[in-house]
């Protein structure tokens, strides 16, 4: 976690990235401020990587306490929907 929080603490202003399945978008992260913003563009490839990600790392609730535990709101949203974790 330790290298989170270092790139996390030297990022300044707003980054976009995408995860992608194969070629095709899956979601958008915005990294702004203290929030991590998760824009879901297809959800049944972002429902896939999910799945494949929980079932492979146990231990992604502790990594999401710990951001929690930094100051970082997680909000994930889709279209006109929106949950905060």
């Amino acid at each position: 976690m330790s290298i989170l929080r270092q790139v996390l603490g030297d990022l300044t202003g707003d980054v976009h990235f995408y995860v992608t399945v194969g070629e095709k978008p899956a979601a958008e992260v915005i990294l702004k401020d203290k929030s991590i913003i998760v824009e879901i563009k297809n959800p049944l490839l972002a429902a896939g990587a999910l799945m494949k990600q929980l079932l492979s790392k146990p231990k992604n609730k502790t990594r999401l306490k710990k951001l929690k535990g930094l100051g970082y709101t997680i909000k994930i949203r889709y279209k006109m929907l929106e949950m905060d974790l």
